[in-house]
């Protein structure tokens, strides 16, 4: 099968949509599907390094003015590619152009919101006009992919028909994150991981964390963005320097060795679709605590793999956390479940549900 990847965000940004849009292609091009990544320019990108192709394009400088300029570049892909599907990864504006293209060629358009892009209060739907054009596209494409019941409640909501939703969770790489060597650090500690920025609610973990007795574990944060010196002043005025630690941006095995060494992981978001990050911490063998928002309650179910606390309340994440760190390890019997939960999340297993909507949609035979 032919598909091509349409997106508005790829590495060498690094984030959840990026993350999950290079592990599926990279699943399906090991099963000889062909696949072509349409990506945004970006400075220092090394499009050799992934198996499958990169195509990139100048951004749009409007939201609103000239997408459509698009369209020709997609219409010359195709007569090289013959695409059987467009996969649009992001609902607007790459669903919005990829409709502009299926009036000139008869190929289906899938669309897998991130979630920032169709959630009220975001980017896109705080402008009226361009909120009105979102509902336009989702309605009119041929299937949306849904990470979660939150995420399929918050599309039906849209007005887009819930025949065409579907429910395929993100996956993640069980052999990625099933060993790993102690990391550095040479005390206990919990772990929070992630874009240093308001939404995340870092500054609420670090305010529940001041909460908890001095000879709690440490907190270490991994990550980057430009919360940093905000976070590092708000912990020097709580006192709290001493067992607080900046790992800074991690990735490749150092960060699988610093989940694989973490106690649990907590994930304070004000806002969180269905994340990743939470995928990778179960996947190294971690319960999780969690603020009770948004795919947080669909990925933990509290008591079961982890603990829900009320969002923006840092007492109540105060008393989650010194829970998971009662004596009496209330985290055993949640690892047992995390690995239930997780092995369905596998990427080889998640790739097939992918390849079983393209074949509803298209006229190509499976093999």
């Amino acid at each position: 099968m032919n598909i091509c990847f349409y997106t508005d965000t790829f590495f060498p940004w690094v984030g959840g949509a990026e993350t999950v849009l290079d592990n599926l292609a990279r699943e399906l091009t090991g099963l000889g599907h062909a696949i072509v990544v349409l990506a945004p320019r970006a400075p220092d990108a090394h499009d050799e390094q992934y198996p499958y192709e990169v195509v990139r394009y100048r951004k749009p400088f409007s939201k609103r003015i000239g997408l459509r300029l698009m369209v020709p570049r997609l219409v010359m892909l195709h007569r090289r590619h013959r695409f059987d599907i467009i996969h649009c990864h992001s609902s607007y504006p790459p669903a919005y152009v990829a409709l502009a293209f299926r009036k000139l060629f008869d190929v289906p358009i899938v669309v897998r919101p991130h979630g920032s892009d169709v959630l009220p209060g975001g980017r896109i739907r705080s402008n009226p006009r361009v909120e009105k054009k979102l509902k336009r596209t989702l309605a009119r494409v041929d299937a949306v992919i849904a990470q979660g019941a939150f995420l399929k409640a918050t599309v039906e909501e849209l007005g887009v028909d819930p025949a065409k939703v579907h429910v395929i969770h993100n996956g993640v790489n069980l052999k990625e994150f099933s060993q790993g060597k102690p990391f550095g650090h040479h005390r206990p500690y919990m772990l929070g991981l992630g874009n240093w920025i308001p939404r995340k609610g870092f500054d609420v973990l670090l305010r529940a964390f001041a909460m908890l007795r001095d000879d709690a574990p440490d907190l270490l944060l991994a990550g980057r963005g430009g919360e940093e010196e905000k976070l590092k002043t708000l912990a020097r005025e709580l006192g709290i320097t001493q067992r607080v630690r900046f790992v800074g941006f991690i990735q490749g095995q150092p960060k699988v060795d610093l989940y694989r060494g973490a106690m649990f992981f907590v994930c304070p978001s004000r806002i969180e679709p269905f994340g990743n990050v939470i995928l990778e911490a179960m996947a190294s063998g971690l319960p999780v605590v969690a603020s009770n928002i948004g795919g947080n309650t669909e990925l933990i179910a509290d008591g079961e793999r982890g603990l829900l606390c009320e969002s923006e309340n840092p007492q109540a994440l105060a008393d989650a956390l010194h829970k998971m760190l009662d004596p009496s390890d209330p985290g055993r019997a949640m690892r047992i479940h995390v690995a239930q939960y997780i092995a369905d999340l596998d990427w080889p297993e998640v790739a097939q549900r992918y390849l079983e909507l393209y074949y509803r949609l298209t006229r190509v035979t499976r093999p």
